[in-house]
Protein backbone atom coordinates (compact mmCIF):
# COMPACT_ATOMS: atom_id res chain seq x y z
CA UNK A 1 0.00 0.00 0.00
CA UNK A 2 0.84 3.75 -0.58
CA UNK A 3 0.00 6.91 0.16
CA UNK A 4 -0.56 9.15 2.53
CA UNK A 5 -2.62 9.23 5.47
CA UNK A 6 -3.89 12.45 7.79
CA UNK A 7 -4.06 11.21 11.30
CA UNK A 8 -5.24 14.00 13.69
CA UNK A 9 -4.90 13.34 16.81
CA UNK A 10 -1.19 11.77 16.31
CA UNK A 11 -0.74 11.45 19.60
CA UNK A 12 -3.71 10.36 21.41
CA UNK A 13 -3.40 6.73 22.97
CA UNK A 14 -5.70 4.90 19.83
CA UNK A 15 -3.79 7.62 17.62
CA UNK A 16 -0.16 6.32 18.22
CA UNK A 17 -1.58 2.65 17.21
CA UNK A 18 -3.09 3.85 14.12
CA UNK A 19 0.28 5.37 12.57
CA UNK A 20 1.93 2.23 13.80
CA UNK A 21 -0.24 0.26 11.75
CA UNK A 22 -0.49 2.72 8.83
CA UNK A 23 3.54 2.46 8.63
CA UNK A 24 3.75 -0.79 8.67
CA UNK A 25 1.01 -1.09 5.65
CA UNK A 26 3.85 1.09 4.06
CA UNK A 27 1.82 4.80 4.16
CA UNK A 28 3.12 7.74 4.57
CA UNK A 29 1.56 9.43 7.56
CA UNK A 30 0.84 13.22 8.25
CA UNK A 31 0.07 13.65 11.77
CA UNK A 32 -1.96 16.53 13.87
CA UNK A 33 -0.97 17.93 16.83
CA UNK A 34 -1.22 20.63 19.32
CA UNK A 35 2.07 21.86 19.97
CA UNK A 36 5.68 20.82 18.89
CA UNK A 37 6.28 19.28 21.86
CA UNK A 38 4.16 16.32 21.11
CA UNK A 39 5.84 15.32 18.10
CA UNK A 40 9.13 13.93 19.85
CA UNK A 41 6.34 11.82 22.18
CA UNK A 42 4.56 10.53 19.07
CA UNK A 43 8.01 9.79 17.20
CA UNK A 44 8.73 7.35 20.65
CA UNK A 45 7.15 4.74 19.45
CA UNK A 46 7.94 4.88 15.84
CA UNK A 47 10.90 2.80 14.46
CA UNK A 48 13.89 4.73 13.97
CA UNK A 49 13.98 3.45 10.01
CA UNK A 50 9.84 4.60 9.44
CA UNK A 51 10.37 8.11 11.38
CA UNK A 52 11.16 9.68 8.01
CA UNK A 53 8.26 8.42 6.35
CA UNK A 54 6.31 10.87 9.49
CA UNK A 55 5.30 14.22 9.45
CA UNK A 56 3.71 17.00 11.51
CA UNK A 57 1.14 19.83 11.06
CA UNK A 58 0.61 21.69 14.38
CA UNK A 59 -3.07 22.45 15.10
CA UNK A 60 -3.79 23.98 18.50
CA UNK A 61 -7.45 23.29 18.10
CA UNK A 62 -8.98 21.42 15.01
CA UNK A 63 -12.10 23.24 15.82
CA UNK A 64 -11.16 26.62 14.54
CA UNK A 65 -7.64 26.60 13.67
CA UNK A 66 -6.96 26.05 8.95
CA UNK A 67 -6.41 22.74 7.96
CA UNK A 68 -5.14 24.08 4.61
CA UNK A 69 -1.93 22.61 5.08
CA UNK A 70 -2.54 19.40 6.89
CA UNK A 71 -4.93 18.28 3.73
CA UNK A 72 -2.55 19.02 1.43
CA UNK A 73 -1.89 16.15 -0.84
CA UNK A 74 -3.84 13.85 1.22
CA UNK A 75 -5.69 10.34 0.34
CA UNK A 76 -6.97 9.52 3.06
CA UNK A 77 -8.26 10.96 6.57
CA UNK A 78 -8.62 9.37 9.68
CA UNK A 79 -10.01 11.74 12.57
CA UNK A 80 -9.01 10.55 15.68
CA UNK A 81 -8.90 13.97 17.63
CA UNK A 82 -12.07 15.00 20.10
CA UNK A 83 -12.06 15.94 23.58
CA UNK A 84 -11.95 13.86 26.77
CA UNK A 85 -12.24 15.51 30.30
CA UNK A 86 -13.04 13.64 33.09
CA UNK A 87 -14.82 17.05 34.89
CA UNK A 88 -17.11 19.56 32.72
CA UNK A 89 -17.63 23.49 33.76
CA UNK A 90 -19.28 23.81 30.24
CA UNK A 91 -20.78 21.15 28.11
CA UNK A 92 -20.78 23.49 24.76
CA UNK A 93 -17.48 24.82 25.11
CA UNK A 94 -15.99 21.72 26.89
CA UNK A 95 -17.14 18.79 24.70
CA UNK A 96 -19.88 19.74 22.28
CA UNK A 97 -18.36 22.37 19.84
CA UNK A 98 -15.41 20.78 19.96
CA UNK A 99 -16.51 17.45 19.18
CA UNK A 100 -18.98 18.71 16.25
CA UNK A 101 -16.62 20.92 14.99
CA UNK A 102 -13.86 19.69 14.90
CA UNK A 103 -15.98 16.85 12.80
CA UNK A 104 -17.05 18.91 10.37
CA UNK A 105 -14.29 20.85 9.77
CA UNK A 106 -12.20 18.20 8.75
CA UNK A 107 -15.00 17.10 6.17
CA UNK A 108 -15.40 20.37 4.83
CA UNK A 109 -11.57 21.05 4.34
CA UNK A 110 -11.82 17.53 2.70
CA UNK A 111 -14.90 18.82 0.64
CA UNK A 112 -13.28 21.69 -0.11
CA UNK A 113 -9.90 20.04 -1.53
CA UNK A 114 -11.65 17.57 -3.69
CA UNK A 115 -13.64 20.44 -5.12
CA UNK A 116 -10.32 22.02 -6.66
CA UNK A 117 -8.11 19.42 -6.74
CA UNK A 118 -7.83 16.54 -9.76
CA UNK A 119 -6.22 13.64 -7.06
CA UNK A 120 -9.44 13.13 -4.52
CA UNK A 121 -9.09 12.02 -0.70
CA UNK A 122 -11.38 8.98 -0.81
CA UNK A 123 -12.19 7.80 2.26
CA UNK A 124 -12.24 9.65 5.90
CA UNK A 125 -12.48 7.37 8.92
CA UNK A 126 -14.33 9.03 12.23
CA UNK A 127 -13.60 7.63 15.51
CA UNK A 128 -17.44 7.69 17.04
CA UNK A 129 -18.07 5.83 20.45
CA UNK A 130 -20.33 2.96 21.48
CA UNK A 131 -21.55 6.14 23.74
CA UNK A 132 -23.17 7.21 19.96
CA UNK A 133 -24.90 3.82 19.97
CA UNK A 134 -25.97 2.75 23.89
CA UNK A 135 -29.47 4.04 25.22
CA UNK A 136 -28.19 4.67 28.96
CA UNK A 137 -31.95 5.09 29.94
CA UNK A 138 -32.68 1.48 29.19
CA UNK A 139 -30.82 0.40 31.90
CA UNK A 140 -28.43 -3.02 31.54
CA UNK A 141 -30.97 -4.33 28.89
CA UNK A 142 -30.20 -8.61 29.52
CA UNK A 143 -31.16 -10.14 25.98
CA UNK A 144 -31.29 -7.05 24.08
CA UNK A 145 -28.24 -7.09 21.05
CA UNK A 146 -27.01 -3.52 20.00
CA UNK A 147 -26.05 -3.16 16.22
CA UNK A 148 -24.98 -0.56 13.91
CA UNK A 149 -28.81 0.45 13.67
CA UNK A 150 -28.79 1.96 17.51
CA UNK A 151 -28.33 5.77 18.07
CA UNK A 152 -28.15 6.93 21.81
CA UNK A 153 -31.48 9.47 22.30
CA UNK A 154 -29.53 12.01 23.98
CA UNK A 155 -29.58 15.77 22.02
CA UNK A 156 -27.54 18.83 22.37
CA UNK A 157 -30.10 20.48 24.73
CA UNK A 158 -30.05 17.05 27.05
CA UNK A 159 -26.18 18.13 27.56
CA UNK A 160 -26.65 21.80 28.10
CA UNK A 161 -29.19 21.00 30.52
CA UNK A 162 -26.77 18.31 32.12
CA UNK A 163 -24.28 20.81 33.16
CA UNK A 164 -21.86 19.12 35.32
CA UNK A 165 -23.29 15.29 34.69
CA UNK A 166 -19.78 14.40 32.38
CA UNK A 167 -20.77 11.29 31.55
CA UNK A 168 -24.63 12.88 29.72
CA UNK A 169 -22.52 15.37 28.33
CA UNK A 170 -19.94 12.82 26.55
CA UNK A 171 -22.66 10.60 25.13
CA UNK A 172 -24.66 13.30 23.98
CA UNK A 173 -21.28 14.61 22.31
CA UNK A 174 -20.11 12.08 20.87
CA UNK A 175 -24.27 11.16 19.11
CA UNK A 176 -24.00 15.07 17.88
CA UNK A 177 -20.56 14.75 16.27
CA UNK A 178 -21.46 11.43 14.63
CA UNK A 179 -24.77 12.61 13.39
CA UNK A 180 -23.35 16.13 12.10
CA UNK A 181 -20.90 13.75 10.01
CA UNK A 182 -23.96 11.60 8.34
CA UNK A 183 -25.83 14.80 8.02
CA UNK A 184 -22.73 16.55 6.37
CA UNK A 185 -22.95 13.85 3.68
CA UNK A 186 -26.43 14.25 2.94
CA UNK A 187 -26.58 17.77 2.58
CA UNK A 188 -23.10 18.20 0.52
CA UNK A 189 -22.69 14.83 -1.20
CA UNK A 190 -19.22 15.16 -1.04
CA UNK A 191 -16.96 13.05 -3.70
CA UNK A 192 -15.47 11.01 -0.66
CA UNK A 193 -17.15 8.11 1.84
CA UNK A 194 -16.84 7.84 5.61
CA UNK A 195 -16.61 4.95 8.08
CA UNK A 196 -17.30 6.01 11.55
CA UNK A 197 -15.69 3.52 14.26
CA UNK A 198 -18.35 2.99 17.12
CA UNK A 199 -15.69 1.28 20.08
CA UNK A 200 -16.73 1.00 23.84
CA UNK A 201 -13.58 1.91 26.81
CA UNK A 202 -10.59 1.19 25.62
CA UNK A 203 -7.64 -0.40 27.41
CA UNK A 204 -4.26 -2.02 26.33
CA UNK A 205 -0.78 -0.19 26.42
CA UNK A 206 0.46 2.84 24.87
CA UNK A 207 2.52 2.57 21.89
CA UNK A 208 5.34 4.43 23.15
CA UNK A 209 4.84 3.66 26.59
CA UNK A 210 4.17 5.81 29.91
CA UNK A 211 6.81 8.28 30.77
CA UNK A 212 4.19 9.79 33.42
CA UNK A 213 0.91 9.63 34.46
CA UNK A 214 -0.48 12.39 32.32
CA UNK A 215 0.29 10.17 29.22
CA UNK A 216 -2.33 7.38 30.64
CA UNK A 217 -5.65 7.97 28.33
CA UNK A 218 -8.90 8.15 30.59
CA UNK A 219 -9.96 4.83 30.67
CA UNK A 220 -6.27 3.53 31.47
CA UNK A 221 -6.54 5.96 34.24
CA UNK A 222 -9.20 4.24 35.98
CA UNK A 223 -7.16 1.01 36.25
CA UNK A 224 -4.33 2.91 37.46
CA UNK A 225 -6.54 3.88 40.54
CA UNK A 226 -7.66 0.54 40.97
CA UNK A 227 -4.02 -1.26 40.86
CA UNK A 228 -2.40 1.70 43.45
CA UNK A 229 -5.04 1.48 46.06
CA UNK A 230 -4.05 -1.33 48.32
CA UNK A 231 -5.05 -5.22 48.52
CA UNK A 232 -7.92 -4.84 50.98
CA UNK A 233 -9.04 -1.71 49.42
CA UNK A 234 -12.82 -2.57 48.18
CA UNK A 235 -13.61 -2.79 44.76
CA UNK A 236 -14.98 0.50 43.24
CA UNK A 237 -17.85 -0.73 41.33
CA UNK A 238 -19.92 -3.60 40.65
CA UNK A 239 -21.15 -3.15 37.27
CA UNK A 240 -20.31 -4.73 34.02
CA UNK A 241 -19.94 -2.96 30.56
CA UNK A 242 -18.36 -3.48 26.99
CA UNK A 243 -14.02 -3.31 26.49
CA UNK A 244 -12.33 -3.36 23.61
CA UNK A 245 -7.96 -3.52 23.31
CA UNK A 246 -6.51 -0.07 21.87
CA UNK A 247 -4.87 -2.20 19.65
CA UNK A 248 -8.00 -4.03 17.71
CA UNK A 249 -9.87 -0.23 17.86
CA UNK A 250 -7.07 1.18 15.66
CA UNK A 251 -6.21 -2.63 12.98
CA UNK A 252 -10.47 -1.37 13.01
CA UNK A 253 -9.80 2.25 11.66
CA UNK A 254 -7.01 1.44 9.27
CA UNK A 255 -9.16 -1.55 7.85
CA UNK A 256 -12.48 0.64 7.47
CA UNK A 257 -9.65 3.06 5.23
CA UNK A 258 -9.13 0.69 2.64
CA UNK A 259 -12.55 -1.77 2.76
CA UNK A 260 -15.78 -1.03 1.11
CA UNK A 261 -14.76 2.46 0.14
CA UNK A 262 -17.54 2.76 -2.28
CA UNK A 263 -19.98 3.54 0.47
CA UNK A 264 -19.99 5.19 3.57
CA UNK A 265 -20.11 2.31 6.65
CA UNK A 266 -20.99 2.50 10.41
CA UNK A 267 -18.67 -0.12 12.17
CA UNK A 268 -19.28 -1.41 15.89
CA UNK A 269 -16.85 -3.10 17.59
CA UNK A 270 -16.77 -4.49 21.02
CA UNK A 271 -14.85 -7.30 22.64
CA UNK A 272 -15.90 -9.32 26.29
CA UNK A 273 -17.35 -8.05 28.80
CA UNK A 274 -15.49 -6.16 31.88
CA UNK A 275 -15.90 -5.23 35.96
CA UNK A 276 -12.98 -4.40 38.10
CA UNK A 277 -13.53 -7.38 39.78
CA UNK A 278 -12.77 -9.59 36.42
CA UNK A 279 -9.36 -7.12 35.84
CA UNK A 280 -8.25 -7.66 40.14
CA UNK A 281 -8.86 -11.13 39.28
CA UNK A 282 -6.44 -11.12 36.08
CA UNK A 283 -4.10 -9.38 37.94
CA UNK A 284 -3.72 -12.14 41.19
CA UNK A 285 -4.09 -15.09 38.35
CA UNK A 286 -1.44 -14.00 36.30
CA UNK A 287 2.12 -15.40 35.96
CA UNK A 288 3.28 -12.67 34.18
CA UNK A 289 2.12 -9.10 36.11
CA UNK A 290 4.97 -8.73 38.43
CA UNK A 291 4.35 -8.82 42.13
CA UNK A 292 4.78 -4.72 42.03
CA UNK A 293 1.16 -4.34 41.04
CA UNK A 294 -0.76 -7.22 42.76
CA UNK A 295 0.37 -6.17 46.64
CA UNK A 296 -1.46 -3.19 45.57
CA UNK A 297 -4.17 -4.28 43.99
CA UNK A 298 -7.45 -5.37 46.04
CA UNK A 299 -8.32 -8.26 46.06
CA UNK A 300 -12.09 -8.39 46.18
CA UNK A 301 -14.60 -10.98 45.88
CA UNK A 302 -12.96 -13.47 43.46
CA UNK A 303 -15.16 -15.09 40.27
CA UNK A 304 -17.75 -12.74 41.62
CA UNK A 305 -20.53 -12.89 39.38
CA UNK A 306 -22.39 -9.65 38.14
CA UNK A 307 -25.47 -8.87 36.66
CA UNK A 308 -26.45 -9.65 33.30
CA UNK A 309 -26.23 -6.59 30.19
CA UNK A 310 -27.08 -6.41 26.61
CA UNK A 311 -25.08 -7.57 24.39
CA UNK A 312 -22.88 -6.29 21.16
CA UNK A 313 -23.55 -7.33 17.48
CA UNK A 314 -19.78 -6.95 16.14
CA UNK A 315 -20.52 -9.19 13.03
CA UNK A 316 -20.52 -6.71 10.44
CA UNK A 317 -16.78 -5.36 11.59
CA UNK A 318 -15.96 -9.08 11.79
CA UNK A 319 -17.26 -9.56 8.39
CA UNK A 320 -15.91 -6.53 6.34
CA UNK A 321 -13.17 -5.61 8.14
CA UNK A 322 -11.51 -8.93 9.69
CA UNK A 323 -11.81 -8.18 12.93
CA UNK A 324 -10.65 -10.38 15.53
CA UNK A 325 -10.23 -9.78 19.76
CA UNK A 326 -7.53 -9.68 22.29
CA UNK A 327 -8.49 -11.29 25.15
CA UNK A 328 -9.03 -9.29 27.92
CA UNK A 329 -6.01 -11.15 29.91
CA UNK A 330 -3.66 -10.29 27.64
CA UNK A 331 -4.50 -6.58 27.14
CA UNK A 332 -4.58 -6.39 31.09
CA UNK A 333 -1.22 -8.38 31.37
CA UNK A 334 0.37 -5.98 28.64
CA UNK A 335 -1.07 -2.71 30.20
CA UNK A 336 -0.02 -3.38 33.64
CA UNK A 337 3.90 -4.26 32.62
CA UNK A 338 3.52 -0.40 31.71
CA UNK A 339 2.10 -0.12 34.79
CA UNK A 340 5.00 -1.79 36.27
CA UNK A 341 7.34 0.61 34.73
CA UNK A 342 5.94 3.39 35.60
CA UNK A 343 4.79 2.88 38.85
CA UNK A 344 8.96 2.40 39.28
CA UNK A 345 9.68 5.43 37.80
CA UNK A 346 7.60 7.46 39.87
CA UNK A 347 9.28 5.70 42.54
CA UNK A 348 12.78 7.01 42.17
CA UNK A 349 11.39 10.60 41.40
Amino acid sequence: MSGVVLVTGANSFIGGWIIKYLLDKGYNVRGTVRSQAKESRVLDGIPNDQQCRVSFVNINDIATDSLDEAIQGIDGIIHVASPVHLTVTDPEKDFLLPAINGTIRVLQAAHKYNQNHSTKIKRIVITSSFAAVNDASKGLRPGYSYTEKDWCPLTYADAVAAKNDYLTVYRASKTCAEHAAWEFLDKEKPSFTIATVCEPMVFGPRVNGLNSSDDMNSSNSFLWSLITSNKDARIPDKRSRFQIDVRDVAYTHVEALERFTDTSQRYLIAAEAWSYQAIADIIHQSLVIPESIKITTPIGTKGEELPSIYNIDTCKAQKDLGVTYIPLSKTIEDLMLQFAKLKEKLAHK
